[in-house]
């Protein structure tokens, strides 16, 4: 599964508030949101290595938050660049590998 994962990515569902800054606009303000985004290989080898590593739930739901913002909400550099996303809280999470 491991390979697999680190090959060919996995499909992430979440239900959690996210919060978002950029350089023009900030907010504090937590949005709930249940997405579904099939991430790429290259998130699962960090989180794999992060595991491994002996990471904390906290830091593995930052490289989501980090991975989330990079690859569903900036669609990898074509739209809204300086976003950043991060995980306020999380109700549930389902990975598909």
């Amino acid at each position: 599964m491991r390979r697999d994962a680190e090959k060919n990515g996995f499909m992430l569902t979440l239900s959690g508030t996210f919060g978002f800054s950029s350089a023009a606009h900030s907010t504090d303000d937590p949005r709930p949101r249940i997405i579904t985004y099939k991430m790429p290989g290259s998130v699962a080898q960090r989180l794999y290595a992060a595991r491994d590593a002996g990471a904390s739930q906290a830091d593995q739901e930052q490289i989501l938050a980090d991975a989330l913002s990079e690859h569903y909400f900036r669609q990898r550099g074509s739209r809204a660049g300086s976003l950043d996303a991060e995980i306020n809280s999380v109700e549930w999470m389902d990975i598909e590998l």
